[in-house]
């Protein structure tokens, strides 16, 4: 697969180790599908943001990226949490649940991406422009930035 020279830097670990594991995965992403180069992305729209889904391993590993130093590039906003921010409690979400679920936010926080726990990015900011290429996990905000704004 072809790489730019900044993406080589990346890929050799003159960037950080946390940018040398980000491309170790697309690269071998890549590979897999067959890809000839990568392409730049405007923006970010993350899953794998409930600690129910993610579990200790998914947590443990956002921390670990985290702290070494691992940050994004692009405006990278967030899918929903694993419950409600603000009325957890009256919805009978243990202690040990919210807490995890906090240091998930905090890791995402650390590497930059805004907190914004939505399905719906384009309503908070995250809006691109017409023949943008974007990296969003969120099905209708696929259909939506496609569909509507052309992405």
């Amino acid at each position: 697969m072809y790489l730019s020279r900044e993406e080589e830097r990346m890929l050799s670990g003159e960037e950080g180790i946390a940018a040398q594991k980000a491309m170790e995965l697309l690269t071998a992403l890549g590979e897999v599908f067959g890809a000839e180069r990568m392409v730049k992305i405007e923006s970010a729209q993350i899953a794998g943001v409930s600690y129910g889904n993610i579990g200790d391993a998914g947590m443990e590993f956002l921390e670990d990226w985290a702290g070494l130093g691992g940050r994004v590039r692009v405006k990278s906003t967030l899918n929903p949490a694993g419950m409600d921010l603000d009325k957890w409690q009256e919805m009978g979400v243990e202690e040990s649940y919210y807490q995890r679920q906090m240091r998930v936010l905090k890791a995402f926080e650390r590497m930059g991406v805004e907190i914004t726990c939505t399905c719906t990015p384009y309503l908070v900011g995250n809006r691109p422009k017409p023949g943008a290429h974007i990296a969003w996990s969120e099905s209708s905000a696929v259909v939506f930035a496609n569909s509507v704004l052309g992405a």
